[in-house]
């Protein structure tokens, strides 16, 4: 299973060695999973889905509430206009040991956690990578994933489940849709192009 960790939380699942598509092509909508009692309204149009406490939006946003609130962070001054360059200087901070910073992460990390328990529960996967762009953070969020883990897995189906760090951060998104390309090039139905021979070109 790969989690995308993006302004939203996707989850695309290889089963027996394919892409599970589910029945009409929405399978994964890890993001709508209705974890938490909190009233907050999602993309999706419904409350308390996992994306509300979860996304990197939730986390630019826990971050300047936080500031605002006085919490003493090398963070001082995130934009407030552009969620890009407020999210790479929180794992910026975060990754240079800021407290607060480590703290918004650990927080997020421990709530994907539980929803990942719930992975395990239905599919006891192999493997879990985390991708997207909040692969950047790197083994930050391993420690409270595994600590939700502990919390809300059954222990010898966590056991055999790896936890893993996608190298390819939110280039993973690109390589995959290049890679669709090419796999389905085959059964494309591109029009086709008439080349003038050498002399008309002339």
């Amino acid at each position: 299973m790969v989690i995308n960790m993006n302004w939203g939380v996707g989850l695309g699942m290889i089963l027996d060695g394919a892409l599970y598509r589910g029945e009409i092509g929405f399978a994964g909508e890890f993001s709508h999973i209705p974890l938490f009692n909190n009233n907050k309204l999602c993309s999706c149009g419904k409350h308390g889905c996992l994306e509300t406490e979860t996304s990197l939006l939730v986390l630019v946003e826990k971050a300047q509430e936080g500031l605002k609130a006085g919490r003493v962070s090398s963070l001082q001054g995130i934009p407030s206009n552009s969620p890009e360059e407020a999210y790479n200087l929180i794992i910026k901070s975060a990754l240079e040991g800021d407290q607060f910073a480590i703290e918004l992460l650990s927080e997020i990390g421990l709530k994907i956690g539980r929803g990942v328990s719930i992975l395990i529960h239905l599919l006891n996967p192999k493997l879990i990578v985390l991708s997207g762009r909040g692969a950047m953070a790197g083994r930050i969020w391993q420690a409270p994933i595994q600590q939700a883990l502990n919390e809300y897995c059954i222990p010898r189906l966590a056991h055999n489940t790896t936890i893993e760090v996608s190298e390819l951060s939110y280039q993973a998104e690109m390589i995959g849709a290049a890679a669709l390309v090419m796999e389905n090039f085959e059964h494309l139905h591109l029009p086709k192009i008439e080349t003038p021979r050498y002399e008309e070109a002339l």
